[in-house]
């Protein structure tokens, strides 16, 4: 009875083994096909916005060029990326070289993706008429894509909680208040948001991912890149 039971005991041992190396390497094959496969192979991305899509706080290549999540983005989807950023923009064009504004006149319309993070800097440097100001502004350059790229797949991007909401109180109104203005004006345009001011991902919550108060460094690029490439592939 007892020989019984260890040869019941060794085969379900046998089986149990064998089907974890069974899903182990289907795990381990579908991992492998997956990462073979480039979705947008031979297509566009554009990442337009300030010194966060820049990358400063991120690693830095051969050439001393940031690493920036959009050269993630490339490599996961196999598409050629572009990042057209620049420190310190604002959203619309008051006279200032490399506003955000200029930046979206440059897309090619027959890109892809275009991924719009920008209003921090409105909100930290301020606009003309501060909130109202900030809030044509996003309009004018949600209203632009909408009508320029009818085919393009557009993902706003709001920034994360930091520290600049305690340091500005004279913009009428509050970081989340600009951030959430993106995400409606999104709604009515019909643009796909990542809304990461509303996630637990912060130089406040997650110092673990930040350089400093505000920009990411290689970890946190790195993240940023698999949160947008999951709503690109939605």
């Amino acid at each position: 009875m007892k020989d019984k039971k260890n040869k019941i005991i060794t085969a379900l041992s046998a089986l149990f083994l064998m089907a974890a190396l069974s899903l182990f390497f289907n795990v381990d094959r579908a991992y492998a096909l997956e990462a073979d496969i480039k979705p947008l192979q031979g297509r566009t991305i554009y990442c337009v916005g300030d010194s966060i899509t820049l990358a400063i706080g991120g690693n830095k290549d051969i050439n001393g060029r940031y690493i920036s999540f959009s050269d993630y983005l490339g490599q996961y989807s196999g598409a050629t990326v572009y990042n057209s950023s620049f420190e310190g923009v604002q959203i619309g064009d008051y006279g200032i070289n490399n506003c955000i504004m200029q930046r979206i006149y440059g897309i090619p319309v027959d890109t892809s993706v275009i991924v719009f993070w920008a209003g921090v800097d409105d909100f930290i440097w301020g606009t003309p008429m501060n909130y109202e100001r900030y809030k044509q502004d996003v309009d004018f350059a949600f209203s632009y894509m909408k009508n320029n790229f009818p085919l393009t797949k557009i993902i706003i991007v709001t920034t994360y909680k930091n520290r600049s909401e305690k340091l500005r109180t004279d913009r009428g109104a509050t970081l989340a208040q600009f951030m959430q203005y993106q995400v409606e004006a999104a709604s009515r345009y019909g643009f796909s948001v990542v809304d990461l001011y509303n996630m637990q991902l912060s130089p406040l919550s997650t110092p673990q991912y930040f350089a400093d108060d505000i920009h990411p460094n290689d970890a946190g690029n790195r993240l940023i890149a698999d949160i947008i490439y999951k709503k690109i592939l939605e």
